[in-house]
Protein backbone atom coordinates (compact mmCIF):
# COMPACT_ATOMS: atom_id res chain seq x y z
CA UNK A 1 0.00 0.00 0.00
CA UNK A 2 1.15 3.53 -0.67
CA UNK A 3 0.44 6.65 1.40
CA UNK A 4 -2.80 7.48 -0.41
CA UNK A 5 -4.12 3.93 -0.05
CA UNK A 6 -3.37 3.93 3.67
CA UNK A 7 -5.16 7.26 4.06
CA UNK A 8 -8.16 6.10 2.03
CA UNK A 9 -8.40 2.87 4.05
CA UNK A 10 -8.82 4.80 7.30
CA UNK A 11 -11.06 7.47 5.77
CA UNK A 12 -13.35 4.65 4.60
CA UNK A 13 -13.40 3.21 8.13
CA UNK A 14 -14.16 6.63 9.62
CA UNK A 15 -16.89 7.25 7.03
CA UNK A 16 -18.45 3.88 7.89
CA UNK A 17 -18.37 4.87 11.55
CA UNK A 18 -19.99 8.19 10.61
CA UNK A 19 -22.80 6.28 8.86
CA UNK A 20 -23.36 4.25 12.04
CA UNK A 21 -23.40 7.42 14.16
CA UNK A 22 -25.89 9.07 11.77
CA UNK A 23 -28.13 6.00 11.94
CA UNK A 24 -27.88 5.99 15.73
CA UNK A 25 -28.87 9.66 15.77
CA UNK A 26 -31.90 8.94 13.55
CA UNK A 27 -33.03 6.18 15.88
CA UNK A 28 -32.76 8.51 18.84
CA UNK A 29 -34.64 11.37 17.21
CA UNK A 30 -37.40 9.37 15.51
CA UNK A 31 -41.05 9.65 16.59
CA UNK A 32 -40.60 6.29 18.31
CA UNK A 33 -37.03 6.46 19.66
CA UNK A 34 -35.15 3.19 19.84
CA UNK A 35 -35.07 2.24 23.55
CA UNK A 36 -31.67 0.57 23.17
CA UNK A 37 -30.08 3.87 22.14
CA UNK A 38 -32.13 5.89 24.62
CA UNK A 39 -31.15 3.75 27.58
CA UNK A 40 -27.51 3.23 26.58
CA UNK A 41 -26.63 6.46 24.78
CA UNK A 42 -23.56 7.06 26.91
CA UNK A 43 -22.22 3.60 26.14
CA UNK A 44 -22.61 4.11 22.37
CA UNK A 45 -20.98 7.53 22.42
CA UNK A 46 -18.02 6.13 24.37
CA UNK A 47 -17.70 3.20 21.97
CA UNK A 48 -17.79 5.48 18.91
CA UNK A 49 -15.20 7.84 20.40
CA UNK A 50 -12.86 4.99 21.33
CA UNK A 51 -13.26 3.46 17.87
CA UNK A 52 -12.37 6.67 16.03
CA UNK A 53 -9.24 7.08 18.16
CA UNK A 54 -8.30 3.46 17.47
CA UNK A 55 -8.52 4.16 13.73
CA UNK A 56 -6.35 7.27 14.19
CA UNK A 57 -3.66 5.32 16.02
CA UNK A 58 -3.65 2.54 13.44
CA UNK A 59 -3.35 5.15 10.66
CA UNK A 60 -0.41 6.85 12.42
CA UNK A 61 1.38 3.52 12.78
CA UNK A 62 0.84 2.55 9.15
CA UNK A 63 1.81 5.95 7.71
CA UNK A 64 4.92 6.25 9.94
CA UNK A 65 6.01 2.74 9.01
CA UNK A 66 5.72 3.39 5.27
CA UNK A 67 8.11 6.32 5.81
CA UNK A 68 10.53 4.07 7.73
CA UNK A 69 10.36 1.44 4.97
CA UNK A 70 11.18 4.08 2.35
CA UNK A 71 14.21 5.28 4.32
CA UNK A 72 15.35 1.68 4.91
CA UNK A 73 15.11 0.97 1.18
CA UNK A 74 17.17 4.08 0.34
CA UNK A 75 19.83 3.05 2.85
CA UNK A 76 19.95 -0.48 1.49
CA UNK A 77 20.47 0.75 -2.07
CA UNK A 78 23.21 3.20 -1.04
CA UNK A 79 25.53 0.86 0.91
CA UNK A 80 26.88 3.10 3.68
CA UNK A 81 29.36 1.49 6.10
CA UNK A 82 27.86 1.10 9.58
CA UNK A 83 31.22 1.83 11.22
CA UNK A 84 31.68 5.34 9.80
CA UNK A 85 28.25 6.38 11.06
CA UNK A 86 29.01 4.89 14.50
CA UNK A 87 32.33 6.72 14.50
CA UNK A 88 30.69 10.04 13.59
CA UNK A 89 28.31 9.73 16.58
CA UNK A 90 31.11 8.91 19.01
CA UNK A 91 33.85 11.04 20.47
CA UNK A 92 36.04 11.41 17.36
CA UNK A 93 39.16 11.94 19.46
CA UNK A 94 38.93 8.42 20.94
CA UNK A 95 41.24 5.85 19.39
CA UNK A 96 39.05 2.88 20.28
CA UNK A 97 35.30 2.69 19.66
CA UNK A 98 33.33 -0.37 20.73
CA UNK A 99 31.18 -2.10 18.15
CA UNK A 100 33.35 -1.63 15.07
CA UNK A 101 34.34 -5.29 14.85
CA UNK A 102 31.47 -6.22 12.56
CA UNK A 103 31.84 -4.91 9.02
CA UNK A 104 28.37 -4.31 7.61
CA UNK A 105 26.27 -1.74 5.83
CA UNK A 106 24.13 0.67 7.77
CA UNK A 107 20.56 -0.59 8.06
CA UNK A 108 17.33 0.15 9.86
CA UNK A 109 15.89 -2.61 11.98
CA UNK A 110 12.68 -0.90 13.14
CA UNK A 111 9.62 -3.13 12.82
CA UNK A 112 6.02 -2.00 12.72
CA UNK A 113 5.38 -3.46 16.18
CA UNK A 114 8.23 -1.32 17.53
CA UNK A 115 6.08 1.75 16.90
CA UNK A 116 3.39 0.66 19.38
CA UNK A 117 5.25 2.12 22.36
CA UNK A 118 6.07 5.33 20.52
CA UNK A 119 2.86 6.27 18.75
CA UNK A 120 -0.62 6.96 20.03
CA UNK A 121 -3.26 9.58 19.42
CA UNK A 122 -1.34 11.75 21.89
CA UNK A 123 -0.11 14.84 20.03
CA UNK A 124 3.27 15.05 21.77
CA UNK A 125 4.04 11.38 21.11
CA UNK A 126 3.02 11.83 17.48
CA UNK A 127 5.19 14.92 17.03
CA UNK A 128 8.20 13.26 18.71
CA UNK A 129 7.92 10.00 16.77
CA UNK A 130 7.61 11.73 13.42
CA UNK A 131 10.54 13.97 14.40
CA UNK A 132 12.61 10.79 14.84
CA UNK A 133 11.85 9.82 11.25
CA UNK A 134 12.77 13.28 10.00
CA UNK A 135 9.36 14.92 9.67
CA UNK A 136 8.41 18.23 11.29
CA UNK A 137 4.64 17.94 11.68
CA UNK A 138 4.38 21.31 13.44
CA UNK A 139 5.41 23.01 10.19
CA UNK A 140 2.32 21.68 8.36
CA UNK A 141 -0.70 24.02 8.47
CA UNK A 142 -3.24 21.16 8.39
CA UNK A 143 -1.56 19.56 11.37
CA UNK A 144 -1.13 22.77 13.36
CA UNK A 145 -4.72 23.86 12.64
CA UNK A 146 -6.21 20.63 14.01
CA UNK A 147 -3.79 19.47 16.71
CA UNK A 148 -5.62 21.14 19.63
CA UNK A 149 -8.92 19.58 18.63
CA UNK A 150 -7.25 16.17 18.21
CA UNK A 151 -5.66 16.59 21.62
CA UNK A 152 -9.09 17.25 23.11
CA UNK A 153 -10.61 14.16 21.43
CA UNK A 154 -7.77 11.90 22.55
CA UNK A 155 -7.82 13.32 26.09
CA UNK A 156 -11.54 12.57 26.33
CA UNK A 157 -10.92 9.02 25.07
CA UNK A 158 -8.18 8.57 27.67
CA UNK A 159 -10.46 9.75 30.48
CA UNK A 160 -13.10 7.26 29.34
CA UNK A 161 -10.64 4.36 29.21
CA UNK A 162 -8.49 5.10 32.25
CA UNK A 163 -10.92 6.90 34.58
CA UNK A 164 -14.26 5.50 33.43
CA UNK A 165 -15.36 9.04 32.67
CA UNK A 166 -18.81 9.36 31.17
CA UNK A 167 -19.42 11.01 27.83
CA UNK A 168 -22.39 13.15 28.80
CA UNK A 169 -20.64 16.23 27.40
CA UNK A 170 -20.28 14.62 23.94
CA UNK A 171 -23.16 14.47 21.46
CA UNK A 172 -23.62 12.51 18.25
CA UNK A 173 -23.11 15.79 16.35
CA UNK A 174 -19.81 16.27 18.21
CA UNK A 175 -18.73 12.81 17.08
CA UNK A 176 -19.44 13.68 13.44
CA UNK A 177 -17.42 16.88 13.81
CA UNK A 178 -14.60 14.90 15.44
CA UNK A 179 -14.46 12.52 12.48
CA UNK A 180 -14.25 15.43 10.03
CA UNK A 181 -11.38 16.88 12.07
CA UNK A 182 -9.60 13.51 12.17
CA UNK A 183 -9.83 13.21 8.39
CA UNK A 184 -8.27 16.67 7.86
CA UNK A 185 -5.55 15.91 10.40
CA UNK A 186 -4.75 12.55 8.80
CA UNK A 187 -4.68 14.18 5.36
CA UNK A 188 -2.02 16.65 6.49
CA UNK A 189 0.18 13.83 7.84
CA UNK A 190 -0.34 11.73 4.71
CA UNK A 191 0.63 14.69 2.53
CA UNK A 192 3.98 15.33 4.24
CA UNK A 193 4.87 11.62 4.25
CA UNK A 194 3.97 11.32 0.57
CA UNK A 195 5.99 14.44 -0.30
CA UNK A 196 9.08 13.22 1.56
CA UNK A 197 8.81 9.68 0.23
CA UNK A 198 8.72 10.98 -3.34
CA UNK A 199 12.11 12.71 -2.98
Amino acid sequence: MDEQQIYEKYVDLLNSLMDIINESQKRLLSDNPDPLFQQHLNFFIKAYLITMCTYLEAFLTDIAFIRIEKIAHKLQSTSIPHNIVKWSFSNLSKDRIDGLEEFKDLSISIKKDDLNDHLSGNIDKTINTFKKIGLNLISIPGFADNKDQINSIVSKRNKIIHKNDDASDVSMVDLINHINTLIKYMDSIKTIVKTENSK
